[in-house]
């Protein structure tokens, strides 16, 4: 019961650091790219793209999965977008 109930609060806790709010998405600069930054992917590969905010830029992903490999290291994929302006 104690594993079932760590396991929700760390499922909630998660949750609740990558809601974004309407201001912080308002005052992000707009993601440029038609595909994933992680992936490549389009953007509606996997039923619609996956939306954050990170330092003040919009950043989209094909999927929730691709997510956890952008926040291992996120200039080697923000680089991308400097690329593209």
């Amino acid at each position: 019961m104690k594993l079932l109930t760590l396991t929700l609060c760390s499922v909630f806790a998660l949750a609740a650091t990558q809601l974004v709010s309407a201001d912080e998405k308002k005052e992000a600069k707009p993601y440029p790219l038609k595909v994933c930054i992680v992936s490549g992917q389009p953007l509606d590969a996997m039923g619609g793209p996956k939306v954050i905010v990170h330092e003040g830029q919009e950043v989209k992903f094909c999927c929730a999965s691709c997510q956890p490999r952008f926040d291992k290291n996120p200039d080697k994929y923000l680089k991308k977008l400097e690329e593209d302006s």
